[in-house]
């Protein structure tokens, strides 16, 4: 299974695109690696893999709590790949972790960290492969998709994929088996063009994302399935229009009525040129609408989705713009709030 830490590498076509700076001016971040958005609690988190980045964590534009530096807590790591962080209560953060020690010497923990980036907790998600988790503050409770390691038998390739644990690591619930997917637990399998597993948690709904077929599973909190839709066509078709071709699938997420958006990275071979579309599917109908589109200069990356229905995007990795459902061009955030 391709993993998130190794799905990274496949994203850099994407830097070949020329960029120019907009008009607008919006408030500055200061990244520290590569964005990733906790669609559930609504924070934006930057990490790198490197000795000396730290995980950084943003509300809106506002710093989050104080910067995370995994590699003081553990002596000798040459590499962490954050595949998945989330906010936890109190200022805390979660962060599913690879350690890289050397010589094919790697742990998968899950490590929680106080809002003074102190570490407080670690634990091991085995046998399951975590590739994405989720804090929901409704139960206390940490929700984790992924593949699991279990032995020959009945159960054997339907186990379930998605587990509810407490914040110490203790099972609470099993959800998901694996057949409600084609490919079953390989339904979790990253590529460049399809994307990497979502897992997003509200109040009353759980939505995932399975990218080998483009599946979009939402469910009730106890795991009954209450809409299912591929999109593997419809990605298809639109990414096809006017003689382009899907070269990547960057940032996706969900949306709160389970839709799902994506940010296309589209190239025509005859006239050498890129384009980036940021698109919406309808889980009802599996129609595409455009949401943003950007030739080759375009400098806007969508980072997800708001919980009013706005669209959030990234510029030069530093400005946050907004755009909502009926507007025809993202804002500054600054301005928009």
């Amino acid at each position: 299974m391709l993993r998130a830490s190794q799905f990274v590498a496949l994203l850099l076509v994407a830097v070949a695109i020329t960029l120019h700076n907009p008009p607008a001016v919006a408030q500055s971040l200061s990244p520290t690696g590569l964005p990733k958005w906790d669609s559930t609690n609504q924070v934006l988190f930057f990490s790198g893999n490197s000795p000396g980045s730290v995980v950084r964590a943003y509300v809106d534009s506002h710093q989050r709590g104080a910067d995370i530096d995994i590699f003081k807590d553990f002596p000798g790591l040459q590499e962490v790949y954050a595949d998945s962080i989330t906010a936890g209560p109190d200022g805390s953060t979660l962060i599913d972790t690879i350690l890289e020690y050397g010589n094919r010497n790697a742990r998968e923990l899950i490590l929680t960290y106080d809002s003074e980036g102190q570490l407080v907790k670690s634990w091991d998600p085995a046998p399951q492969y975590v590739e994405v988790i989720a804090y929901s503050k409704d139960d206390d409770a940490v929700f984790a998709l992924g593949a699991r390691d279990l032995p020959p038998g009945p159960y054997a390739h339907n186990y379930p994929l998605l587990i509810e644990y407490n914040r110490d690591g203790r099972a609470l619930k099993a959800m998901a088996p694996a057949n409600l997917l084609k490919d079953r637990e390989d339904s979790l399998n990253s590529s460049s063009q399809n994307g990497q597993p979502l897992l997003k948690v509200t109040k009353d709904r759980i939505y995932f994302y399975a990218p080998t077929n483009a599946e979009v599973i939402m469910c009730d909190r106890d795991g009954t399935v209450l809409a299912y839709r591929s999109f593997s066509e419809s990605i298809e078709k639109i990414s096809t229009e006017d003689g382009y071709h899907l070269e990547q699938i960057h940032q996706m997420d969900i949306a709160e009525n389970g839709d799902l958006v994506a940010e296309l990275l589209l190239s025509n071979d005859d006239s050498h040129k890129y384009l980036m579309e940021v698109v919406r599917l309808s889980v009802d109908t599996g129609e595409a609408v455009l949401v943003h589109k950007a030739s080759n200069s375009g400098r806007l990356w969508f980072v997800g989705m708001k919980k009013d229905d706005q669209y959030l995007y990234l510029e030069s990795g530093r400005n946050l713009y907004t755009q909502s459902a009926a507007g025809q061009e993202p804002q500054p955030l600054a301005s928009a709030d």
